[in-house]
């Protein structure tokens, strides 16, 4: 939410039209083959728990952004802003189709071997990116 913050005390032109979207992704354990859906490895009450519990997720964090942008003289769309799937995707397609001019981006800041392990969204999303892209460290 710091990111939102920063980006939310800017002052941005009269007509500045943002899109809010949360991407939230299913944890695959590595015993997944690829190219098999994940119905056949998981249980199906397993998979309705998790996705549940990524939308609940993620709807907790659009509300709080949308909170928080209704208070600034930008236009928030009212659209669906919730998405599951893999976030440097559906972020770099979602922008692609919208024909954004900027994407804004908190970081987690990992280092290291979290880094390696769980790779960069922000560092993914500004190197293939159509567009302009601005990361927000803590």
């Amino acid at each position: 939410m710091e990111a939102l913050q920063s980006f939310a005390k800017r002052p941005w032109p009269d007509g500045t039209v943002i899109r809010v979207l949360s991407v939230e992704e299913l944890i695959i354990l590595d015993g997944q083959v690829a190219g098999y859906p994940l119905s056949s490895v998981y249980p199906q009450s397993l998979l309705e728990e998790l996705t549940t519990q990524a939308r609940d997720r993620a709807s907790s964090a659009v509300k709080s952004a949308r909170e928080i942008l209704q208070r600034t003289r930008m236009k928030l769309l009212d659209d669906q802003a919730i998405e599951l799937g893999e976030p440097r995707t559906v972020i770099l397609d979602t922008a692609k189709t919208w024909r954004a001019d900027l994407i804004v981006l908190g970081s987690h800041g990992r280092r290291g071997m979290d880094r390696f392990l769980l790779g960069s969204v922000s560092e993914a999303v500004a190197i293939h990116a159509h567009c302009s892209v601005e990361i927000i460290r803590k």
